[in-house]
């Protein structure tokens, strides 16, 4: 549900619905979108289909990329594959969701787009909905279900109330459904359109399309890779229902097939019909479409009731790991909404690493950035490491192309891509520099691989992929420093985190402590292993250089620095997630010097980490403020999706919703990992009556943390005892037992 202010949204159903009655809002309506981590979709005002505004619905699965030729590689979209459209034979449900032609859509003005290829993204629009009445649209984050319900009046006058419901199954994971029940209030023909719509298509051509008996299928290749994807579904209706499939235009040059089944109707009767749609892709089928029909049909047989039973049960066990929030519905319902956002677009059982915008888009061409193991990563293990091991290994599959990376540069080791995508080669277009001077990127992959050992103490994992990245990245940087007369070691020529000093600069404080806390990563992972360590990883690590301004008492954020305003948090992060040894003191003065230089047009994420490290300092008052902030202005109507920038940007950004949820998993807990404890320094701030984080995780333990401003329960459902440490004291909790501990009082510092 929605802020009052966002469109006319109706009562929230739950805390766990969110839902709106105006497709048309001129303050900006935002598409819902849905996915089961393998593929997704965004939906339309209409509830099913294609719509080009007011935001371009797109259909992604994971790696459908293009090829490189010469350039970079591109995230690919599928036909729409949700359209299932309902006539009374003088116009259709859909069309009255669409412009009329020559109609002219009004561009929301604090809405700009931002064009070109790096971060595309659709401009929304005051839309139209014509004899539509009793509108609502849903997103039920439990299950991930879209309902639109609406009545219609045709162009011929005749009403009839229809109810859309789109999934993809959790459970299944080239399955989804698209479902529409009609009840006409007239006698006639009624008309049910399936299609494959190809306008929805971008950067494939397509290989075969066709239909027969009550099934429709598309085979599409992904321009310059060879990539193949195949979509089928097949139709289901009343057994009254006389069906023919066939090719037929679409109202775009391309159109795509379709198939169609007429019924005769009588007044007030509902009449269901179903699709059901299978996407499979050459990474995971040597005959997608074969692959594809056989799961198609088998959903087909199984029947609705089945598959959304068994998606409602896959994701009852994601949602088993909660953060709940007391004292605050508003905000309660945007967490959930980040975390639901983020578990669409990730799935246990798939090697891809989302991009900024997931499988909602293609913003930033589908590439991978710092953005995953920074900002996402987190929030997915904390709660869900089997799924964040799978992100992991998509870097593991690559490391042969950051190895020949490193290599062209001059360097051994390893050096990951600013950008990536298919191959793991630099995927940054030609006119951005950031390909070549972000290096902090690797050291940002590092900083996951670590953390991933720490929660889950997994050794036969650190063995096989911890190490092998772990030691390669180290051995880049050994090979990138360069050290001066007295030994110290430099890293020069570099972009820091802050893209506006696009450099290259020299020490880059940020790069450096990156690069030297990755220089110990490798060898405790190899001391963990009982295997010896480079002596050079220790040896660079001690010497590397961290600029201090002993006069300011503030890092610079790279030599020759002088106060210039900064696009995103850098320095910040040295406390959170780098966790840099330094005093508090320190810490804020750091905080507080470039808060005060942050752009106020920057991405979300930097408020958050803000927040995080004013959590840290137990301002508790100024967290909370940062939170506030870190949401409100990026947030969109009416169902909680984030916009990279208070003026738009890529959309839905997964970066920010996962920054976000980083507030409360390690932020207002003060959840910190160790090898042998976790360390917590719980606080509340006084806007929100409590916190509870659910079964989180760490080496074979499962527990909750339950945050009240009289004290903190740390609840262990499973797993062997749990060493906890708290303000310096190390405890535990017993087996299937619980133990308080105190909540930090919030500081008076301002």
């Amino acid at each position: 549900m929605s802020a009052p202010t966002s469109g006319s949204p109706l009562p929230a159903a739950g805390a766990w619905v969110l839902a709106t009655d105006d497709p048309v809002s001129s303050v900006g309506y935002h598409p819902a979108f849905t996915g089961n981590g393998r593929f997704a979709a965004r939906v339309p005002a209409a509830g099913n289909g294609f719509a080009d505004t007011p935001v371009r619905t797109q259909f992604h699965v994971a790696g459908l990329y293009t090829g490189r030729e010469g350039t970079w590689s591109r995230k690919a979209s599928l036909p729409a594959w949700s359209t299932l459209d309902v006539s009374d034979g003088s116009g259709s449900f859909n069309a009255a969701f669409a412009d009329p032609p020559g109609a002219q859509t009004t561009v929301v003005e604090s809405e700009p787009l931002i064009g070109g290829d790096w971060a595309p993204v659709s401009s929304p629009r005051a839309g139209s909905a014509r004899g539509i009445e009793r509108y609502r649209q849903s997103l039920d984050l439990r299950t991930g279900v879209i309902t639109t319900e609406a009545r219609w009046n045709s162009p011929a006058g005749r009403m009839t109330d229809v109810r859309y419901e789109v999934f993809t199954d959790r459970s299944r994971p080239h399955v989804a459904v698209v479902s529409v029940t009609v009840t006409p209030l007239w006698e006639g023909e009624l008309v049910i359109t399936d299609a494959l719509d190809e306008r929805a298509g971008s950067r494939v051509r397509t290989v075969e399309r066709g239909g027969d008996q009550g099934r429709i299928w598309t085979l599409v290749e992904a321009e310059g890779s060879g990539i193949t994807a195949a979509v089928v579904s097949v139709l289901r209706g009343p057994e009254s229902g006389v069906g023919s499939a066939h090719e037929e235009p679409l109202p775009a040059p391309d159109g795509g097939a379709a198939q169609t089944l007429r019924v005769r109707t009588s007044t007030g009767r509902p009449l269901t019909f179903t699709k059901y749609v299978a996407v499979v892709t050459s990474h995971t089928a040597a005959e997608p479409l074969g692959t594809a029909r056989v799961h198609a049909e088998g959903a087909a047989r199984e029947g609705y009731g089945r598959l959304e039973e068994d998606n409602r049960r896959a994701w009852q066990r994601e949602w088993e790991a909660d953060i709940v929030v007391r004292g605050d519905a508003l905000l309660q319902r945007r967490v959930r909404a980040s975390k639901f956002y983020l578990l669409t677009s990730v799935h246990e059982d798939s090697p891809w690493s989302p991009s900024p915008a997931g499988l909602s888009s293609d913003g930033y061409n589908g590439h991978v950035f710092w953005d995953t193991e920074t900002w996402i990563w987190p929030a997915l293990l904390a709660q869900h490491p089997h799924i964040a091991r799978s992100v992991l290994d998509y870097r593991l599959a690559r490391l042969d192309a950051a190895r020949v990376a490193a290599s062209e540069g001059g360097h051994r080791g390893a050096r990951f891509p600013w950008e990536s995508g298919l191959t793991g080669e630099e995927d940054t277009p030609d006119w951005a520099p950031f390909g070549r001077l972000e290096q902090h990127i690797s050291a940002d992959v590092a900083l996951a691989f670590w953390q991933y050992w720490l929660a889950t103490g997994d050794r036969q994992w650190l063995r096989t992929a911890g190490l092998p990245v772990l030691s390669a990245i180290a051995d880049f940087w050994t090979s990138r420093v360069t050290p001066d007369a007295e030994g110290r070691c430099h890293i020069n020529g570099v972009i820091p985190p802050d893209e506006y000093a696009v450099g290259p600069h020299d020490d880059s404080v940020y790069t450096n402590v990156a690069a030297r806390e990755s220089l110990r990563f490798a060898a405790g992972a190899a001391q963990a292993l009982g295997e010896s360590a480079d002596p050079r990883w220790a040896a660079v690590a001690k010497r590397i250089v961290v600029p201090f301004d002993e006069v300011r008492g503030i890092h610079p954020e790279f030599d020759g620095y002088a106060g210039q305003t900064i696009k995103q948090a850098d320095v910040v992060m040295l406390a959170y997630p780098w966790e840099n040894p330094q005093l508090s003191q320190v810490t804020r003065a750091d905080l507080e010097y470039y808060a005060a230089r942050t752009h106020e047009d920057g991405p979300s994420m930097t408020d958050s980490v803000h927040s995080i490290v004013h959590a840290e300092l137990g301002d508790a008052e100024k967290a909370f403020e940062y939170t506030r902030r870190s949401v409100e202005p990026f947030v969109r109507s009416p169902f909680e999706q984030f916009a990279e920038a208070r003026m738009g940007g890529a959309f839905t950004f997964l970066t920010g919703h996962g920054g976000f949820l980083q507030e409360f998993l390690y932020g207002y807990s003060g959840l910190r990992l160790r090898a042998d404890r976790i360390a917590l320094a719980p606080i509340l701030p006084v806007e929100l009556e409590g916190i509870t984080l659910q079964r989180l995780c760490w080496r074979g333990r499962v527990f909750d943390v339950d945050i009240r401003s009289d004290g903190t329960t740390v609840r262990l459902r499973s797993g062997e005892r749990l060493p906890v440490e708290t303000a310096g004291t190390l405890r535990h909790v017993p087996t299937g037992g619980e133990l308080t501990i105190s909540t930090r009082t919030p500081s008076r510092h301002r």
